[in-house]
């Protein structure tokens, strides 16, 4: 039996590296080599942001509008208010003149639509013609004609008993040409009279007319 050799010491002045052969302390360079898994180091750091891009001026734009452009559409191009519509001022003289105008034109028509009324004739007839009967009314009818014209008949009536009405108007319209003017006269009683009534025309022109009856009624 061979006898084993002395452990040899180590020599202080001199150095050997050492081999280890456990697992635990071996460094690593494979993730795979021992199927240990190697610690996530985590995500990678993020880059700071970009600062934006400078705003790219905006270029200046000229327009520039001829006399023909209305002001509304050049007031919007460059960004202010349209000016407010001029208004066409009326000339103070205008008005008196149409209205000069006016009257020149409705004067003369005026004038030729109102000629003055006037009266070319009278009649008076009484009904009926014997005189009523007893307790009877006569109507006594005046008839008057004008030349066509409007206005107004002035006139009144009159009796031979002493009776006279108020002035009494008849109007007339433009292309009447007579007129009627009416009377009834009512009797009441026994006797016998011989009546009369006139009509007078007071204006526009004087004229007169009469008309008579005779009324009997015995006892």
């Amino acid at each position: 039996m061979t006898p084993s050799p002395p452990n040899p010491r180590p020599d202080p002045d001199r150095t050997t590296p050492l081999v280890d052969d456990e697992p635990g302390c071996a460094t690593v360079l494979d993730p795979t080599a021992w199927g240990t898994p190697v610690a996530d180091p985590g995500p990678p750091p993020v880059p700071p942001p970009t600062p934006p891009p400078p705003p790219t001026p905006q270029p200046y734009e000229v327009r520039r509008f001829g006399p023909g452009v209305p002001p509304a559409v050049a007031a919007a191009w460059h960004g202010t208010p349209p000016p407010p519509p001029l208004r066409r001022r009326t000339l103070p003289w205008l008005v008196p003149a149409a209205v000069v105008v006016a009257l020149l034109a409705v004067l003369p028509t005026r004038c030729r639509a109102e000629p003055p009324l006037t009266p070319t004739g009278l009649t008076v007839t009484a009904t009926p013609v014997d005189g009523p009967p007893c307790d009877g009314t006569a109507v006594f009818t005046a008839t008057v004609t004008t030349d066509g014209h409007p206005g107004t008949v002035h006139y009144r009536w009159q009796r031979d008993d002493g009776t006279v009405s108020g002035e009494l108007l008849q109007p007339v319209r433009s292309g009447e040409y007579r007129t009627d003017l009416v009377l009834s006269w009512s009797f009441v009683g026994h006797g016998a009279l011989h009546a009369t009534a006139t009509v007078e025309i007071l204006s526009p022109r004087s004229l007169s007319a009469t008309a008579s009856f005779d009324y009997t009624c015995p006892e």
